[in-house]
């Protein structure tokens, strides 16, 4: 799957493409969820799940979002993350639809995603705030 805008930015889930090393910065120095996440858990992840890649007309990787999901009934949508010196040109918008749009996740009834502080991105793609929160529990080890 590949998805282009106008001004050369692609969405691909191409696993080919990854810099694994990049994104195992990403999260593991700057994005808030997954502080000190090791490179063994990101490698791990990769080869689990649906993980887009978001890259410049140059080809430089520039962000990523990843589906947790089993393909029937449930997709979590995590990692999303644009390089700082890319924000503000509307690519994690361009990345999250691409994530919605992509065929691994069509037709799953249930798609989830958590969020500190991107409630705006993710409510312009369609997601909404959980109806029941009190009917979801979670088991951190």
């Amino acid at each position: 799957m590949n998805q282009v805008r106008d001004d050369g930015f692609v969405v691909s889930d191409d696993k080919e493409r990854l810099n694994i090393a990049l994104m195992h910065r990403w999260l593991s120095e700057e994005a808030y969820w997954a502080l000190g996440r090791s490179l063994d858990q990101v490698v791990t992840s990769i080869g689990n799940s649906i993980v887009l890649g978001c890259f410049a007309p140059d080809g430089e990787q520039v962000g990523i979002a990843r589906w947790v999901t089993d393909g029937a009934t449930f997709g979590w949508l995590c990692d999303v993350f644009v390089q700082s010196d890319f924000r503000g040109r509307g690519l994690g918008k361009f990345l999250v639809q691409a994530a919605v749009d992509h065929p691994g996740v069509d037709g799953i009834p249930l798609l989830l995603l958590a969020t500190r502080d991107a409630h705006d991105l993710y409510h312009r793609v369609g997601f909404e705030v959980t109806p029941e929160p009190r009917r979801w529990m979670v088991l951190k080890i």
